[in-house]
């Protein structure tokens, strides 16, 4: 004679909730019909995204714009890490 477990949901996180069954049945069928969205490889994005850089208006590119702020950024970012580098070895 063997007992029936009662279904258990477990959450990414780990969190364990038992389930009555009828509340079991109904997220299975939800859990079936779902369907995650497809992936799409990175090299596809970054082509995508450079081949339609300023594409829709007639100024310049927001994307090439945003990029070269982010360059400028990263750069202030290095030398800021480099000075702070240098200062704390100065002191030991």
């Amino acid at each position: 004679m063997s007992t029936m477990q009662a279904a258990q949901l477990i959450t990414p996180q780990g969190k364990i909730f038992s389930l009555p069954p009828g509340m079991y049945e109904a997220i299975l069928k939800i859990l079936e019909k779902w369907k995650p969205a497809p992936r799409v490889a990175r090299a596809e994005v970054l082509a995508l995204v450079k081949e339609t850089r300023g594409k829709y208006a007639s100024g310049p590119s927001l994307v090439n714009a945003l990029l070269a702020e982010r360059s400028t950024e990263r750069e202030r970012e290095m030398r800021c890490d480099q000075e702070r580098a240098e200062w704390f070895f100065k002191k030991q």
